[in-house]
């Protein structure tokens, strides 16, 4: 896992065997997915948007990807893709205006990042607040909660 992030923060690239997480919600939720069918989603880390190929590195990984889960599963994955829809960094960046695309904002991956983060108000402009992963205190579901809550209490406290 550590090789894997290496790759994509020092060399901007997606590792050559990059860990896959699958979810499949409808297998909880029937009506997420059409009868007989599955929504999968499926996730792999890879670098910001610096400029690189991505439709080139959305066609190997899609294959890599593909293969991993078909020998794992010991299924032909590719014959019962339907649909499907790709969210590369570059459709985040665009969507979201996510900084080059990072799903969690700018990177925390040195001992000072955490007091970097945006924080959860804006100087400029009063009465603005801003919650998520990007900002203060950073990604992943419990942080974003988190950010939610600060954000909720300084509303209560400026009203």
């Amino acid at each position: 896992y550590k090789q894997e992030f290496d790759y994509i923060f020092t060399k901007q690239e997606v590792y050559k065997d990059p860990t896959v997480y699958v979810n499949i919600s409808s297998k909880e939720n029937k009506s997420d997915a059409p009868k007989g069918c599955e929504n999968w989603f499926v996730m792999v880390n890879v670098p910001s948007n610096t400029g690189q190929d991505w439709d080139t590195i959305i066609k190997n990984v899609r294959e890599d990807v593909i293969k991993k889960i078909s020998d794992s599963l010991k299924i032909d994955l590719e014959d019962l893709i339907e649909f499907e829809t790709v969210l590369d960094p570059r459709l985040i960046e665009s969507n979201t205006n996510s900084y080059q695309g990072a799903l969690y904002g700018a990177s925390s991956n040195n001992k000072f990042a955490a007091f970097l983060r945006h924080p959860n108000f804006s100087q400029q402009i009063s009465n603005l607040y801003f919650c998520g992963g990007s900002v203060h205190p950073g990604g992943g579901i419990p942080l974003c909660l988190l950010s939610g809550k600060i954000v909720s209490e300084l509303i209560f406290k400026n009203t």
